[in-house]
C-alpha cells in the first residue's frame, strides 16, 4: 500500500451538509433564533414585536412584527444563504448601519426546522405564505394577513439531533432568550416588545416607554432610581444612557450592556473603560451597572468580525476605552462618593463566626485555649521549614500536622500587626507569617455556615415585614425552580406576584440589607448552567452566600486589637487546605533566609 492510500481526496460537500455546518455557526440555540429574527423585524423598522415560545423556544418559536414586509420574489430569496437587501458591494461593508447584512439567518434557521414566513406589504392585497421543512421548500402560497411578517420555527433541530442534545435546560434556554428581548427592548426606544412563553406574559414594554421607564419594567423601580443619566461626546464617539451610582453594583458583569449604533455588542474595551471610570469608587470584586449607547460613524467599528455578529473591533480600541472612562468619570463626579469601610466596631464583625468552635470539635482539635503554649516554649521549637515539610509530606501523620503547624502560630500573646489595612503580620523564630484578613474571614464564615445549614441548627430570623424582591423576567422561573435550593442556604423565599418575590426569613448570620443581592448572584450563577454539572452544588453556593453574612471584613478594614485577636484565634483552628472558599490563599511567608538575601548578607 502506498503512503498516501489512506488519505481520502478532495471533495466538495453536499449542499444539504454545507448548509448545515453553516447554520451551526449562526443558529447556536433557540436564543440564536430569537436574536436573528427580531434585528430583522427591526431593519424592517417595526414598530411592535411580539415573540411567543413554547418549552424555551425548542418546540416553537414565533416573531411577529408590523414592518414593512415583503413581496413574494423577495420572501423566496430570503431563505437563500447570502441573500439580502442591505449590501450592494464590498464598500457597503464599511458603512453598515443595520443589524442583520450577511444573508444567512434565514436560511439557516429553515435548514434545522419546520420554518414557516408569513409576510405582507402594505400596497398587496394578500401575504405570501413560504413553508420549509429541513431546508426543502414545501409550499408557496398567497394567503390573508395583516402588513408586516410572522415568522413560525417549530422543532429546532429535529433534524440535527446530535446539535439538540448540548442544549440546555428549558430554563437556562429561556433565560438565553429573554436576555436577548431585553437587550433590544432596551436599546430600541420606540418599538414595543412584548414576549410570551407558554402562553404567560414574561416581558411588555410600552412603545413610547423611556430608557429609564424599560429598565424599571426589566429590573424593578428601585433598580432605576438608582441610575444616573448619562450624556457627553468625546473622541467622535456620543454616549448616552444610564449608570448605576457607585451605591449600586452587583458581584458580575452581568447588568453591563453595550449598544454600538444600537446593536447589542460585547467589547473589552468598553468593560474596561467603564471600570476605570468606576475607580475608587467601588470595592474590589464589585461591578458597576450600565446601559451605555454609543453612536458613532460605521466605519470607526468593524461588526463583521464575528459569524452572530456578537463581537466588534473598533478601530482604535484605546481610543473608546479612554473616552467612556472620561464620560463616566465626569458623570460620577456630580455625585457623592458613597461611604467606604471603616474602623472596626469592637469586634463586631467576628461575632459571625464566634460559633466556629463549636465545629471543630468535630475534628478531634482541643480548645482553642489549650493549643496556646506558654511564651517560654518560643526558643525551642522546630525549624519552620521542617514543620511545613512534614504539614504536606507526610501524608500519614496528616491530622497532626495542622495542630503543630499552628501551636507555632498563635503563641503571641499580644494581637497581631496590622499592615496596610489588609493584612495580619505575626512574628516567629525565624519568620513573618503574613495573614490576608479578608480570606481568612471569608473561611471562617464559610466554615460556620456550612456547618449550620448542614446541621439545620442555623437560627432562622423571620422578618416581620417581608423584604420584596424583584427580579429580571428571565430569572423568574429559574427562581421559582430553585425556592428549595435557597432554603438550603438559609433564605426562605415565596412568589409574591409577577416578577417580585417576598424573603420571610433568614439565616440570622445573614446581613439583611445584603440578602438581595446574594439572591442576584446565586441566580446569575445557574443562569449560566455551569453549576448543574457539579456534584455539590450547595457548596459553591454557599462561596457566594459568605458575603451576605454579618460583619465580613474586607481588605482596607482596620480591625481593633480584639478583631485581630480573634481571627488569630480562628485562624489556628483551621484544617488544609488553607485558602479561602474561593481558592486564594489565606498565608504566606517571609523568611529570615529571604529577608538576609534581600539585604545581601547571604548569597
Amino acid at each position: 500500500m502506498s503512503p498516501d492510500a489512506s488519505i481520502p481526496p478532495v471533495r466538495l460537500l453536499p449542499e444539504e451538509l454545507a448548509n448545515k455546518i453553516a447554520a451551526g455557526e449562526v443558529v447556536e440555540r433557540p436564543g440564536s433564533v430569537v436574536k436573528e429574527l427580531v434585528e430583522n423585524a427591526l431593519d424592517a423598522h417595526a414598530t411592535r414585536i411580539s415573540v411567543r415560545l413554547v418549552a424555551a423556544g425548542r418546540r416553537t418559536i414565533e416573531i411577529v412584527d408590523n414592518g414593512h414586509g415583503m413581496s413574494e420574489q423577495d420572501a423566496i430569496l430570503a431563505i437563500e444563504r447570502h441573500a439580502t437587501s442591505k449590501i450592494r458591494k464590498a464598500e457597503d461593508l464599511d458603512a453598515i448601519k443595520t443589524l442583520g447584512f450577511r444573508g444567512e439567518a434565514l436560511a439557516s434557521i429553515a435548514v434545522v426546522s419546520h420554518f414557516e414566513l408569513t409576510t405582507r406589504r402594505a400596497k398587496d392585497e394578500a401575504a405570501t405564505r413560504i413553508r420549509v421543512d429541513g431546508g426543502v421548500l414545501r409550499d408557496v402560497a398567497q394567503v390573508a394577513a395583516p402588513v408586516g411578517t410572522r415568522v413560525t420555527v417549530g422543532r429546532l433541530y429535529f433534524n440535527t439531533p446530535v446539535r439538540a442534545k448540548f442544549l440546555k435546560g428549558i430554563t437556562t434556554e429561556l433565560s438565553h432568550c429573554i436576555d436577548c428581548v431585553q437587550r433590544h427592548a432596551l436599546a430600541q426606544t420606540g418599538v414595543g416588545f412584548q414576549l410570551f412563553h407558554n402562553d404567560k406574559l414574561l416581558l411588555d414594554i410600552p412603545e413610547m416607554a423611556s430608557l429609564r421607564e424599560r429598565a424599571a419594567l426589566i429590573w424593578g423601580l428601585g433598580f432605576a432610581k438608582d441610575m444616573l443619566d448619562l450624556e457627553g461626546e468625546q473622541a467622535g464617539f456620543t454616549f448616552r444612557g444610564l449608570i448605576g451610582s457607585p451605591a449600586l453594583s452587583r458581584s458580575q458583569r452581568s447588568h453591563q450592556f453595550f449598544f454600538i449604533n444600537r446593536r447589542p455588542v460585547v467589547n473589552r474595551s468598553l468593560q474596561y473603560g467603564l471600570a476605570e471610570g468606576y475607580r475608587s469608587l467601588l470595592t474590589v470584586g464589585r461591578y458597576p451597572v450600565a446601559i451605555v449607547l454609543l453612536e458613532t460613524h460605521p466605519r470607526f467599528v468593524d461588526v463583521n468580525i464575528h459569524p452572530t455578529k456578537r463581537e466588534v473591533r473598533f478601530r482604535d480600541e484605546r481610543v473608546v476605552r479612554d473616552a467612556i472612562r472620561d464620560v463616566v468619570r465626569n458623570r460620577l463626579e456630580t455625585v457623592d462618593a458613597p461611604p467606604t469601610s471603616g474602623e472596626g466596631t469592637g469586634g463586631s464583625r467576628l461575632k459571625a463566626v464566634g460559633s466556629a468552635s463549636r465545629g471543630n470539635s468535630e475534628f478531634g482539635l482541643p480548645p482553642a485555649a489549650s493549643l496556646q503554649p506558654p511564651a517560654a516554649n518560643l526558643q525551642t521549637l522546630r525549624p519552620v521549614q521542617a514543620q511545613i515539610s512534614e504539614m504536606f509530606d507526610d501524608t500519614d501523620n496528616e491530622d497532626a500536622a495542622p495542630e503543630a503547624f499552628y501551636e507555632s502560630v498563635g503563641m503571641l500573646g499580644e494581637a497581631p500587626l496590622q499592615i496596610f489595612d489588609t493584612y495580619l503580620v505575626v512574628p516567629e523564630d525565624n519568620r513573618l507569617l503574613i495573614i490576608d484578613q479578608h480570606a481568612l474571614h471569608e473561611r471562617l464564615t464559610y466554615d460556620t455556615l456550612r456547618a449550620d445549614l448542614e446541621d439545620h441548627e442555623y437560627a432562622s430570623q423571620q422578618l416581620a415585614v417581608p423584604l420584596l424582591v424583584d427580579v429580571p423576567p428571565s430569572h423568574v422561573k429559574l427562581l421559582e425552580s430553585n425556592l428549595g435550593l435557597f432554603a438550603k442556604l438559609g433564605i426562605e423565599i415565596e412568589p409574591f406576584g409577577g416578577n417580585t418575590f417576598q424573603v420571610t426569613s433568614v439565616c440570622t448570620l445573614y446581613e439583611e440589607a445584603r440578602v438581595p443581592d446574594i439572591i442576584y448572584r446565586v441566580l446569575d450563577e445557574l443562569a449560566q448552567g455551569d453549576l448543574f454539572d457539579k456534584s455539590d452544588l450547595v457548596s459553591d453556593l454557599l462561596r457566594l452566600a459568605v458575603e451576605a453574612c454579618r460583619g465580613s471584613v474586607k481588605a482596607g478594614d482596620r480591625l481593633t486589637p480584639e478583631e485581630r485577636r480573634g481571627l488569630l484565634e480562628g485562624f489556628r483552628r483551621l484544617r488544609p487546605p488553607y485558602t479561602c472558599p474561593h481558592g486564594r490563599p489565606i498565608i504566606t511567608e517571609l523568611t529570615q533566609i529571604q529577608m538576609e538575601k534581600s539585604f545581601r548578607r547571604r548569597q
